[in-house]
Parts: C-alpha cells; sequence; structure tokens
C-alpha cells in the first residue's frame, strides 16, 4: 500500500507539451511511468496493486503495461475517454529485472508481484477528448 498518494490537476495536453497529461518535470523524468485505468479499478489498485486481464479473469493479457509518457497510456482508449479514468504516475525501484520487459514506449510486467511505487495520478473525466 503506498504511503502517500499525491493528486495532481490535469495538465492540459496540447501539442506543445506532448499531449502529456503530467507536468514537464514528471513526464521527463526517466524512472516515471504512466498507467491508465477506468476509475472504478482505482480502490483495487490501491488495496491489491496492479493486476494483469488474465489475472483479472477479464482477458487475455499476461502483462501490465506503463508508458514512458502520459500520452501513450490512453492509446487504447481512442479518441474520447469512454467512462471517468485516473492516470497513475509510478516508479520502479529496478526496470533490468527478470519479469520486466522493457520497450521503447512502455515497459510490460509479467510477474504480478513487481509492483510500482505510486507517486500520484491525474482523473479524466467521461468525454475528456484525448487528441
Amino acid at each position: 500500500m503506498p504511503e502517500e498518494i499525491q493528486r495532481w490537476e490535469l495538465v492540459i495536453p496540447t501539442e506543445k507539451n506532448g499531449f502529456c497529461l503530467f507536468s514537464q518535470e514528471l513526464e521527463e523524468n526517466p524512472v516515471v511511468l504512466f498507467h491508465a485505468t477506468p476509475k472504478r479499478h482505482f480502490d483495487s489498485i490501491l488495496a491489491s496493486g496492479f493486476r494483469s486481464a488474465v489475472d483479472l479473469g477479464v482477458g487475455s493479457l499476461t502483462s501490465v503495461s506503463y508508458a514512458k509518457r502520459s500520452s501513450s497510456c490512453l492509446a487504447h482508449v481512442g479518441n474520447e475517454v469512454p467512462e471517468d479514468y485516473v492516470v497513475f504516475a509510478v516508479r520502479f525501484d529496478n526496470l533490468q529485472q527478470q519479469g520486466i520487459k522493457e520497450n521503447l514506449s512502455d515497459i510490460h510486467v509479467y510477474k504480478p508481484e513487481l509492483q510500482p511505487h505510486i507517486l500520484g495520478y491525474c482523473e479524466l473525466k467521461r468525454g475528456f477528448r484525448v487528441a
């Protein structure tokens, strides 16, 4: 369970800021990653951590993904947020370990015991336009 989770106000995404949702300081920090999920999962994540679709019994994905930029973590949503969402800013102690696959724009975590530290989050209301 995280010590203290900060709630940040959403930064308005523009072309100038790369359509990012958080401050430049967070977005450019190489150890900070981002994960978007419907807000209805917020309490479960705080209580039990991030879990794959397979672990949740709702799909076939065996990993949890975290984007290196907040603008990338919403790619699966489309142009408009279909329900209230939260975007978490997190960090891992070490990305160079078995169970983590690092890609150019994101990471995939295959071991449920590998949980990040939740730094904070921002909220996106239903209908929010991504681009």
